[in-house]
């Protein structure tokens, strides 16, 4: 019998493929999300840290233009906090896009290779009948011979 060849196996190597870019591409989003969060981190750290330096200078005593000065800078501050905060929620958007795109790429894989699975098990039981019958056939051949063999 003929060796077994899975007829979308040209399909299932371009769908590996993606998969493959799917899941780079995830993992870039991925990172870019982790990135993003430290920034936003570090932007609110250095917010608070601005808050409580105000704090206690107000409680030292400070000028009036000095104040000011702490509450622009404490207002510009969150405003940063403010923009990190909403890029991180675009690059989480595309993150979850990249995740759904790689979920349905892996599906599409899994139900190919699933497929590939049923056909190999059929190929092989169909090797397997084959190969039985061929048995069968040269035992009854065999039998036949030495029925005639014993009948001369």
């Amino acid at each position: 019998m003929k060796k077994f060849k899975f007829q979308l196996d040209t399909v299932l190597r371009y769908k590996n493929q993606v998969l493959d870019i799917r899941l780079a591409e995830h993992g870039s989003a991925l990172a870019a999300v982790r990135r993003q969060e430290a920034v936003l981190e570090q932007a609110r750290r250095n917010r608070i840290a601005c808050e409580e330096e105000y704090r206690r200078k107000k409680a030292e005593g400070i000028t009036i233009a000095d104040s000011m000065k702490y509450e622009t800078g404490i207002e510009v501050l969150e405003r940063r906090v403010q923009r990190e905060a909403g890029l991180l929620k675009e690059l989480q958007k595309a993150e979850e896009e990249k995740r759904r795109l790689l979920v349905e790429a892996r599906q599409e894989t899994q139900s190919l290779e699933k497929l590939k699975d049923i056909k190999r098990g059929e190929y092989d039981a169909a090797v397997a009948k084959a190969e039985e019958k061929e048995i069968d056939d040269l035992v009854m051949a065999r039998r036949s011979a030495a029925v005639q063999e014993g009948a001369l």
